[in-house]
């Protein structure tokens, strides 16, 4: 029996996935001051592509992301993109993976070895996963709230403490809007907003189809409100100086909260966060990949369950340090994820239309029976 989720459910998986870990880091400080403004022009471009994404689910609404594929580009090419993305998927949730090792070990862990944290992170998202989509949605439904109170607290003693600055805003646009363009596009449109792409492989699991575009925008545009000003605050705290050279620069900004003399060391709720957000970046793309795997091949989920996660935890093993870690994701894969993010789905927007506009030519309801 297939599992659904609801209307609401959705939104607080688009929520959490989207926030993830993204608040900890400074995106698109190669901008500077201006981050936050690359992070918006981002932003926007985001929410763009989340709009093709929901015209094409619109065509098959009860479809996975195999289906899709094999309907706009024919059972062979279709099935062979379906696995491309599975592995895709599972190579983005290996990455988070690696991430909670490597964040972990140097900031708050340093005596832990890596391989058991991230074995530990990858057991819990696999146990979720094996209980199905209903059972995750359910876990994040609890987590929110957690998250959710970290955040307000954190804003809260950030602001009381007097650590922030709005002049570390200024000047607006030193260099003109070109380094602004550069940090926004392609990176920061690919990452996080371009993720969402994974909603392929949920949105059909819905049980309320008629809200899924309204849902998916709200919650997109929300969370984009709250990522641009949570990169604005850590800029107001830190500096954009030290905000590009800390690997946690929330962290460094909580680390220096000091109120009425006791209340300081607040790493714990970023620690919290941090394990919080990747878990659910890290089960999201785990059960996307094993679904759209399902979904071109109609290999059983419990069949995929254990090989795909065994993938996932050796390539996280394959980057031999966290240098080559971060070159390979920032200067590599976000050159290349345009292609998942953008290039498909918007051929497989021209090839949809080219499809209706043929078969309402067959009905002789096309430009030419207008003519006669």
């Amino acid at each position: 029996m297939r599992q659904l989720i609801g209307k609401n459910q959705l939104a607080l998986l688009i929520i959490m996935f989207m926030i993830g870990s993204t608040p900890l880091f400074e995106l698109g400080i190669k901008a500077k001051q201006d981050s936050w403004i690359a992070m918006s022009m981002a932003a926007v471009a985001g929410l763009a592509l989340t709009g093709l994404y929901l015209i094409i689910q619109r065509r098959a609404p009860e479809a996975g992301m195999g289906e899709l594929l094999r309907f706009h580009f024919g059972k062979w090419i279709g099935t062979a993109l379906g696995i491309v993305y599975a592995m895709e998927f599972a190579y983005e949730s290996m990455r988070n993976v690696r991430d909670v090792g490597e964040l972990t070990s140097a900031a708050l862990l340093q005596f832990t070895p890596k391989w058991i944290i991230m074995l530990f992170i990858l057991l819990a998202a696999a146990y979720t996963a094996s209980k199905g989509v209903e059972v995750f949605v359910r876990v994040v439904q609890l987590l929110f709230p957690v998250a959710a109170a970290s955040y307000l607290i954190i804003v809260t003693l950030l602001f009381f403490s007097g650590l922030v600055r709005f002049d570390e805003l200024l000047p607006i646009m030193e260099n003109g809007p070109m380094p602004v363009l550069k940090a926004a596009f392609p990176d920061l449109v690919s990452f996080p907003f371009g993720q969402l792409v994974i909603m392929f492989a949920y949105w059909r699991l819905v049980s309320e189809k008629k809200h899924i575009s309204k849902i998916t925008l709200l919650s997109q545009g929300g969370v984009s409100l709250f990522l641009i000003f949570m990169n604005a605050l850590i800029l107001c705290v830190i500096g954009p100086a030290l905000a590009g050279a800390t690997a946690l620069p929330l962290l460094q900004a909580v680390q220096l909260i000091r109120l009425a003399n006791f209340l300081e060391r607040l790493d714990v709720i970023v620690t919290l966060l941090l394990f919080i957000g990747l878990y659910v970046k890290i089960t999201a793309l785990y059960l996307a990949s094993i679904m759209v795997f399902r979904s071109s091949t109609g290999i059983e989920t419990r069949n995929l369950l254990l090989p795909i996660g065994l993938v996932i935890y050796v390539m996280s093993f394959l980057e031999p340090n966290n240098t080559f870690h971060i070159w390979l994701g920032l200067d590599v894969t976000l050159k290349i994820v345009p292609v998942f993010q953008i290039a498909i789905p918007l051929m497989m927007l021209i090839v949809g239309v080219r499809k209706r506009y043929k078969n309402k030519a067959r009905e002789g309801r096309g430009p030419s029976s207008v003519e006669k």
